[in-house]
């Protein structure tokens, strides 16, 4: 395979030590992963001689080597495989296309400021999407390093649930949007219309009543991520956001739903994100700042673009059977 050097560098207004935590913390760098695949993490310890994985939501990646890792100032990354489904593969065409491509990040530090360097190996036909995607990864990185938290990385998961939820949503015809799938369940209308009531308003809330925050801005998001990205658990829908019975109307629900999140993205994309708004109480954690109700949006689209998909493969065992 053809290749060439991807080279990237960036100045960081923060201490190399900071910048190298964004880099090998798990709960960091998957956030300035997701600019390359949506939901990539590492599995790996760092250490010389350590295996690293990189999955993504698909469980699509890449295999590789520490081979150098000098504590806030290098790390060298050698891939030897590839990862398809799960599966570790080291010998097909794929694995054998990025085997002893390297990965390099070099840190200098002078007067606070911390600039970081990167090169890798990319093969020709990937290249320039992903030079486009170190700009944005390393932009991230600059801003978790700075502040603790990146804006575009908040935008990106606001983007990416937009689009999965209407994927989601069009898997469905006009019958089957209100078609019951099992007992007890939801149709894919009122999963639609239980994610608008959910959200209306929203944009008002957000930039009414609000305090300064003098807390983490994020300190919430944990506890919104366990509520709603546990997929084993049921949750029952506060009276308010109950949908009603229908039926729905495929092309009205769109419409609505991204109505409503260009309204919501406009709010994320403009405004100060850490003041707490305090016009209403999350039930059972209370006051969120801005940026903790927009993880929510987030967090509340996957739990439900995973319901959408239940749905649809229930329909499909349904009609098979």
């Amino acid at each position: 395979m053809e290749t060439k050097l991807i080279k990237k560098s960036i100045e960081i207004n923060a201490p190399k030590e900071n910048v190298w935590e964004v880099m090998i913390s798990n709960e960091k760098n998957k956030i300035w992963y997701n600019a390359f695949s949506e939901g990539t993490q590492a599995e790996t310890d760092w250490q010389v001689g350590s295996k690293a994985v990189f999955s993504d939501d698909s469980k699509s990646g890449i295999v590789g080597v520490i081979t150098v890792n000098k504590p806030a100032e290098e790390l060298v990354i050698e891939y030897t495989g590839v990862l398809n489904d799960g599966v570790e593969n080291y010998e097909n065409e794929e694995a054998q296309s990025v085997k002893g491509f390297q990965e390099f990040y070099w840190l200098k530090e002078a007067n606070g400021v911390t600039q970081l360097d990167m090169q890798c190996d990319m093969g020709v036909d990937y290249f320039e999407m992903m030079s486009d995607a170190w700009d944005h990864a390393l932009l991230i990185v600059k801003e978790l390093a700075e502040t603790d938290t990146s804006a575009s990385a908040l935008l990106d998961q606001l983007d990416n649930t937009t689009k999965n939820f209407l994927e989601a949503i069009n898997k469905f015809d006009e019958e089957e949007i209100n078609e019951v799938p099992f007992e007890g369940s939801w149709t894919a209308g009122q999963v639609v219309e239980h994610i608008l009531k959910s959200e209306s308003g929203l944009p008002g809330l957000l930039l009414g009543d609000s305090a300064d925050t003098e807390r983490p801005v994020d300190a919430n998001i944990p506890e919104i991520e366990h509520i709603f990205l546990d997929f084993s658990t049921k949750l029952k829908a506060p009276d308010f956001n109950v949908p009603s019975n229908g039926p729905h109307n495929k092309a009205e629900l769109i419409a609505a739903f991204t109505k409503e999140r260009e309204e919501i993205r406009k709010v994320a994309a403009e405004h100060d994100l850490t003041p707490t708004a305090t016009a209403f109480a999350f039930p059972g954690v209370g006051e969120l700042t801005r940026w903790e109700w927009l993880n929510f949006v987030v967090c509340h689209s996957k739990r439900h673009i995973h319901q959408l998909k239940n749905i649809r493969k229930k329909l499909s065992e349904k009609v098979a059977g």
